[in-house]
């Protein structure tokens, strides 16, 4: 082999381990046991949000987080090749036919509706991201630490998740969603947060019947996951789940 082959050679090599390091951390990161990273990028999100004002890029930059947690939480641990390698392709495509939708309503039809569309696809991805929580959860064997971080985050999103409807019913409706008039987006999130803790000061309301009932639902569901589902794992932390053994049929336990 000339030396240039020799030198190709060795620089393949190189690569290969550098990707087999990459998909190694990767798969570290995104294990189930890695329980901040949904909590960070959930306040990433929400930092993003509550410092950007009424924009709709920073709404399309927060839906970009929301997809990167969607990638890490959910579609990371499908175990297919095919199925994962589609899911790899589309992601891209999806990313830039949200954003290219974005761009073309708020160019025809005003940032208030881009705004709408980025919130609307940010409540799916929360909501998909939710569900692959609970998952977790269900599937854990033993109640430990990591499981209480889940159920917790699960808990942390939800606030994020009504947020986003709050603001998308806001941006898609022709009056305000509040009483007291059009408010900054870090309003949508505490009112989120309060109505979630059931706190209910009453300095900001709903101003139709989709917001309140809207406003009610995360309300209940706050309440009731924390005083239920959460406080149950709590109390039986460090406890392992029962095996369930397959009955034993009446043939096979007879003697013969």
């Amino acid at each position: 082999m000339s030396p240039r082959g020799k030198r190709w050679t060795q620089l393949a090599s190189v690569v290969r381990r550098e990707q087999a390091v990459g998909s190694r951390g990767w798969h570290r990161l995104t294990k189930d046991d890695q329980v901040l990273v949904a909590p960070f990028l959930s306040f990433l999100a929400f930092t993003l949000l509550a410092s950007g004002g009424d924009s709709v890029w920073t709404h399309a930059a927060a839906l970009i987080v929301q997809l990167a947690l969607f990638q890490f939480v959910v579609t990371s641990h499908i175990h297919r090749p095919r199925l994962k390698r589609a899911v790899l392709i589309a992601a891209p495509i999806v990313l830039v036919l949200l954003l290219t939708s974005i761009g073309a309503v708020t160019a025809y039809e005003g940032p208030s509706l881009g705004r709408g569309v980025a919130d609307g696809a940010s409540v799916c991805l929360t909501a998909a991201v939710i569900l692959r929580m609970f998952e977790r959860i269900a599937r854990a064997r033993v109640i430990n630490m990591t499981v209480v971080v889940n159920a917790v985050s699960v808990y942390l999103l939800l606030g994020l998740l009504f947020a986003y409807a709050f603001m998308m019913i806001d941006a898609i409706s022709a009056s305000p969603f509040f009483v007291q008039g059009h408010q900054p987006v870090a309003t949508f999130l505490y009112f989120s947060y309060i109505t979630l803790c059931t706190i209910g000061y009453g300095d900001f309301a709903p101003a139709f019947s989709a917001g309140r009932f809207s406003a009610v639902a995360e309300g209940l569901i706050g309440q009731l996951y924390l005083v239920t589902f959460l406080a149950m794992i709590v109390a039986n932390l460090g406890r392992a789940r029962p095996v369930q053994e397959p009955p034993v049929s009446e043939t096979d336990g007879s003697s013969t």
